[in-house]
């Protein structure tokens, strides 16, 4: 009985084998990779789409050139990639300077907002920029210093992996901007920009040195479950709606130093690892610590909190620095309780010592003995 069980299981494995492998050979189009066909009206746009099982060799092979990507912006085309690698640097100072008062497309009040500034030329891209699941060889960046680039379409990049730096300082997205569950390597900068619609940010993990210094969010921003590996840079970044910062990881140096929150902000569940000041930061509405682990230093120093706060249930490794503050919370501090697997491994290798030195002190005995 047991060997008919188990030929009757080998044969309905080999039967469900020979299925799958005649399906795949039917379908063998949608496991090899390929670049897909682009479909009508795409004009205006450079598409490119890779489908199926892409090896780093496939996507080398059917790579899109960073002079591709700019020559398309350049004549005004929306950019819409899936799933390939960009080669080669891609530079925004390159796209050709417009008078603000012929570009008709830009709001009014950015139009305004940039006469203030003495800025009468700028670099506009009209339509929309989607980047998924893909990967940037090289440098993205927009080389700015004193000139501002406008993007009118709405941008979507998720997913994506940014090998070099990312710089998208001086931009102003004028509608919502997705950058989602990305990959940044190394340097990624938004100093300086303004964030017009709906911006989202969360699970995306920045690496050596993140800087929002300046930036304006004028619609709500989350960067809910984000990692911060190296410096985070917020100072004086102004938020005008909802900003969320919940179970966001600080791994390094923090400062949010001279921003305010017009709106709620929510760093509930946040961890940092290292110091995180707010010196000299006004919070407009509800602010919300709660359950956040601060394992080093947490500067309030002048800050304003005019709406109410929350630290309950909130770990400090050192008491918080209100000077100046016109709130002050008198907070125990808490040791670092290790979790269970940390409790296991300790408890493991005190029983490992204690066991040693047992066995060191019989075999000495022994030894006085004979």
């Amino acid at each position: 009985m047991v060997k008919e069980s188990r030929r009757a299981c080998t044969a309905q494995l080999l039967l469900f084998v020979t299925v799958l492998f005649l399906a795949s050979g039917m379908n063998s189009m949608v496991w090899a990779c390929r670049l897909l066909e682009p479909p009508p009206h795409t004009a205006d746009i450079l598409w490119v789409h890779l489908e199926g099982l892409c090896f780093s060799g496939d996507q080398r092979e059917l790579a899109v050139r960073g002079a591709d990507v700019l020559e398309a912006l350049q004549a005004g085309k929306s950019v819409d990639i899936q799933g390939a690698l960009v080669v080669d640097d891609v530079m925004l100072d390159q796209l050709p300077l417009q008078r603000v008062e012929e570009s008709s497309q830009i709001p009014q009040h950015i139009q305004e907002g940039l006469k203030q500034q003495g800025l009468e030329t700028v670099r506009v891209i009209p339509g929309a920029i989607t980047i998924r699941a893909s990967q940037f060889e090289k440098i993205f960046a927009t080389n700015l210093v004193n000139d501002v680039l406008v993007i009118l379409g709405e941008v979507n990049i998720s997913g994506t992996t940014f090998l070099q730096s990312m710089d998208f300082s001086r931009i102003i997205f004028t509608k919502s901007l997705v950058f989602s569950a990305v990959n940044v390597e190394h340097e990624g900068f938004f100093i300086g920009t303004q964030f017009d619609g709906a911006v989202d940010f969360s699970h995306t993990k920045f690496g050596t040195h993140s800087r929002f210094h300046k930036a304006v969010f004028r619609g709500p921003v989350t960067f809910l479950e984000v990692e911060f590996k190296g410096v985070a840079e917020f100072l004086e970044v102004e938020f005008q709606q909802t900003a969320t910062f919940s179970d966001t990881s600080f791994l390094s140096g923090t400062g949010f130093s001279g921003s305010i929150f017009h709106g709620p902000v929510d760093f509930s569940g946040a961890k940092t690892k290292q110091e995180i000041y707010f010196r000299f930061s006004e919070f407009k509405q509800q602010a919300s610590f709660r359950r956040a682990q601060f394992q080093s230093v947490l500067d309030f120093s002048n800050s304003h909190f005019e709406g109410e706060y929350d630290f309950s249930e909130t770990e400090f490794a050192v008491q918080p620095d209100f000077t100046a503050s016109n709130i002050s919370v008198d907070v125990p501090i808490s040791s670092r309780r290790l979790n269970p697997q940390s409790q296991w491994l300790f408890l493991g290798g005190l029983v490992i010592l204690i066991s040693f030195y047992l066995w060191i002190s019989k075999r000495n005995a022994q030894r006085h003995l004979g």
